[in-house]
């Protein structure tokens, strides 16, 4: 009786991660930028506006301005942060219970057979991310969070104040190359 309610639990906990995995992606997803897709325009494409502003009308405007970029480049900051420890934090979570899984003598081999494998596919994926993030890093970008969605899209969020087409086609170049995954499949935003 006691193993049966033991498993209970635990099929409860993988329900409810892939729930929160679920709703991550669909958050993320929500605000992200397709690199493939063609019909949304381009992201960080300047444009010409003459404002008809004095030289010193547009230094006035730039020391208004840097309190707020702080204060939005700090948002920013703590949303890089926060993000990576809640993707951790879930990781984690998926792994003890897997963990548990593979070490349970009660468990049949089938059941931690597929648990060792999703242990390993957590590795993997996390591999990737980190090897993407280094990458994207080093091209230039301060900060930059990559997460694998269930349905096998990637979604890639820099900390920059705007993206030129250049830059989403660079980062979108890592992330395939790193991911063996399609363009279209991967979604690039930002964040300042």
């Amino acid at each position: 009786m006691m193993v049966f309610k033991r498993k209970q639990i635990v099929v409860l906990a993988l329900v409810l991660m892939i729930v929160i995995a679920g709703y991550l992606q669909y958050s993320y997803k929500k605000s992200s930028i397709s690199a493939g897709d063609s019909d949304k325009g381009r992201l960080g494409e300047a444009v010409y506006v003459d404002s008809g502003d004095s030289v010193q009308g547009i230094e006035d405007k730039k020391e208004d301005k840097a309190p707020k970029d702080k204060a939005a480049s700090k948002m920013a900051i703590d949303y890089f942060a926060q993000a990576k420890l809640e993707r951790e934090a879930v990781r984690s979570e998926d792994r003890e219970i897997l963990k548990a899984i593979t070490e349970d003598e009660n468990a049949d081999s089938e059941a931690k057979a597929q648990a060792y494998d999703q242990m390993m596919d957590i590795v993997a994926v996390s591999e990737k991310e980190m090897r993407i993030e280094t990458l994207v890093k080093k091209a230039g970008f301060e900060d930059v969070i990559a997460m694998f969605g269930d349905d096998g899209s990637l979604d890639i969020v820099v900390r920059s104040p705007s993206l030129t087409s250049a830059q989403v086609a660079q980062i979108a170049d890592i992330a395939s190359r790193q991911a063996k995954i399609d363009i279209d499949k991967i979604h690039i935003s930002n964040k300042y």
